[in-house]
């Protein structure tokens, strides 16, 4: 039976322990001053106030460190398996095993909520120091039960605010990292912090095709940062050595919300997750929140980034919630809600679920607005084939309708061809067959005969030449007529042509051929054959249609490596519509139907085709003559073809 004076000394002991309980409205802050209370009471080294949570997890609720090592341990307290202890207990902890560990559970109404854990040295633990540890371990059982209580209905009071302005910023669809601003301030203001910020992965070169990031960056639209990044399972996997499947991970710093006074240090846009302790080691805690409390080694990038001296206590919540095409959800990473204050603070759970929440609300929307993004993506590229399908079908119509066209001015072509073939052939041989039956005749004079043979003759050579145009005109279209160049004289070689077919010129016509060559008689090589029939045929259309009593006139030019031809007269003007197809097989100007003017269609065609054979080319103009110059009612235009072929003929 103890006296009335040690009575006195416990009672006394156990109300200077607990006196915090008294101290503040603020329970939270009440589990810590109990900390530091039983610290300087017990001389011990640490203590921590751990509160069991569900899931058979353990949190410390408060804590109070003298030396750097307890201080250093206490992340990692938790992850250790605490013995019973209904009553004071003895505890070789494997993290400080040189010192006198006492452990105890703290009960409210007979349930145990947590343990109180206190490590000394040299401390003399009597039975009446583990009887003050016991009582001051149910205090503080009530004193877990009403922090817990008091934190809950905070988080009531300022949750649905919280969630209503989120909410309202989402319907107004802000973009996203101004959601991520209006969260962070929020978050911040409401939990009387000092500093937030929103953190995103971005790899700069893509793994694999068969990695699930690959197929998410071809297949959604997404900002630069927005990529997620699969976490590892258990610890950060070891670089690829390949430099072809060797990836690098930028943190991008998206938003940043201080509240602190004065000047505050200018933060980079961006740093490397290899550099980062705190981000490698959320990375791998993820899906769950990580909270670092001052007793890690920050690397110099979390210095500078986090400023970890300066603000201990961090929480980082993982931003996460992805889809592939297949819209199936994926537990991706692609950043971090950073909370941070400049003293000890124990996170408690209902607040890290209420920040899991903000987050999960704005991985919300940013799925909702990629599918929108893919669907406003699929209508508008569907829109576009729908456009492009009509749009063929228009081309592919008037395609249709031209070549009808082409189709019935071939046939149209076709009938008159026939027909003008009909017409050069069936002549001929008419004047050759009245010839014949007029030979047959007896008593025939001799000066008869031999007209009527020349008129044989004649007719005959028409017939073999119009044949021969259209075996050559054949040729020269697939290509099977060869070049045979040789050195010709210009000078001689054109007035030749032009005499012969000069003489061939109707007599009623009364034409005049004049020829503008040089002095000296140029040189060119090129097949004689296709030159001398070009000038022929040109010279021979001249002289058709050529006005009675004019003159056709012959230039010859050389320019540089260039022979120029021009062969010009005077001639009814030809309409820009016949002018453009003046060349083709079988067309024929409409004045030459109404002047009745003998020919086939083929003579121009031909010369064009033969034209291109010596690698030349041929133009064709119709230009109008002055009315002074032309009698009055009549219209006169000069029709001059230049004919451009080279020097010296290229072999192929």
């Amino acid at each position: 039976m103890q006296d009335s004076r040690e009575i006195d000394y416990f009672g006394q002991r156990i109300l200077e322990i607990v006196q915090p309980l008294a101290a503040s409205e603020d329970r939270t802050e009440v589990l810590t001053l109990l900390a530091q209370s039983v610290a300087n009471n017990f001389a011990a080294d640490g203590c921590w106030i751990l509160q069991y949570v569900p899931s058979d997890l353990i949190r410390i609720a408060a804590s109070a460190c003298v030396s750097h090592r307890t201080n250093s341990i206490s992340s990692q307290l938790t992850h250790l398996t605490i013995p019973p202890a209904p009553t004071p207990t003895r505890w070789r902890m494997p993290l400080l095993p040189d010192y006198q560990v006492m452990v105890v559970e703290t009960h409210n109404q007979g349930q145990a909520t947590g343990c109180l854990v206190v490590a000394t040295k040299g401390v003399d633990w009597s039975r009446e120091t583990e009887l003050v540890f016991q009582v001051v371990a149910d205090y503080i059982g009530v004193a877990l039960v009403e922090a817990d209580l008091q934190v809950q209905a905070q988080i009531a009071e300022i949750y649905p605010q919280l969630y209503y302005q989120l909410t309202q910023a989402i319907v107004e669809n802000q973009p996203i990292d101004r959601l991520f601003e209006i969260a962070v301030s929020d978050m911040v203001s409401a939990l009387q912090l000092k500093r937030g910020l929103v953190l995103t992965l971005k790899t700069s070169d893509l793994p694999q095709p068969s990695t699930p990031l690959q197929t998410e960056a071809e297949s959604l639209l997404e900002s630069e940062w927005d990529r997620p990044l699969t976490p590892p399972a258990g610890a950060l996997p070891a670089p690829d050595p390949r430099p072809s499947t060797t990836t690098t991970t930028q943190i991008q710093i998206v938003t940043t919300i201080d509240v602190r006074q004065g000047e505050l240090p200018q933060l980079p846009p961006s740093f490397l997750l290899e550099n980062s302790y705190l981000c490698q080691t959320a990375l791998a805690n993820a899906p769950n929140p990580t909270i670092f409390d001052g007793g890690d080694r920050p690397t110099p990038t979390d210095r500078a980034i986090f400023q970890a001296d300066r603000l201990p206590s961090i929480a980082m919540i993982p931003l996460m919630g992805t889809t592939l095409p297949d819209r199936q959800p994926t537990a991706a990473v692609w950043g971090w809600l950073v909370l941070q204050h400049d003293r000890s603070r124990h996170w408690h759970p209902v607040e890290l679920k209420m920040l899991q929440c903000q987050v999960y609300q704005i991985a919300l929307a940013r799925i909702q607005r990629r599918y929108l993004q893919q669907a406003r993506t699929a209508v508008a590229n569907r829109t576009s084939q729908v456009q492009t399908s009509l749009q063929l079908q228009a081309k592919l119509h008037d395609v249709g309708r031209k070549r009808m066209e082409k189709l019935s001015q071939a046939n149209e072509l076709k009938d008159e061809f026939i027909s003008t073939i009909g017409h050069e052939l069936r002549t001929p041989l008419t004047s050759m067959s009245l010839a014949i039956r007029l030979l047959r005749q007896s008593g025939i004079e001799p000066e008869r005969r031999e007209q009527y043979l020349d008129i044989l003759e004649e007719q005959c050579q028409r017939e073999i030449e119009l044949v021969n145009n259209i075996l050559k005109l054949q040729q020269l279209e697939s290509r099977q007529l060869e070049t045979l160049p040789q050195q010709i004289a210009l000078n001689p070689f054109i007035s030749e042509q032009a005499t012969i077919v000069a003489d061939r010129w109707s007599d009623r016509k009364s034409l005049e051929l004049t020829l503008h060559l040089p002095q000296v008689s140029p040189q060119i090589q090129t097949d004689a054959d296709s030159l001398k029939h070009i000038l022929a045929e040109l010279l021979i259309n001249a002289g058709k249609f050529a006005l009675p009593d004019t003159m056709v006139e012959v230039w010859l030019t050389i320019d540089s490596d260039r022979a120029i031809f021009k062969i010009a007269n005077l001639s009814q003007p030809i309409s820009d519509e016949d002018l453009g197809s003046l060349f083709e097989k079988f067309r024929r100007g409409a004045g030459t139907t109404r002047q009745a003017i003998a020919g086939t269609g083929l003579g121009l065609a031909l010369v064009k085709s033969m034209t291109e054979h010596i690698q030349g080319n041929i133009t064709v103009t119709s230009t109008a003559v002055e009315p002074e110059l032309a009698d009055v009612g009549t219209k006169i235009a000069k029709t001059c073809f230049t004919l451009t072929i080279p020097t010296v003929l290229a072999r192929h």
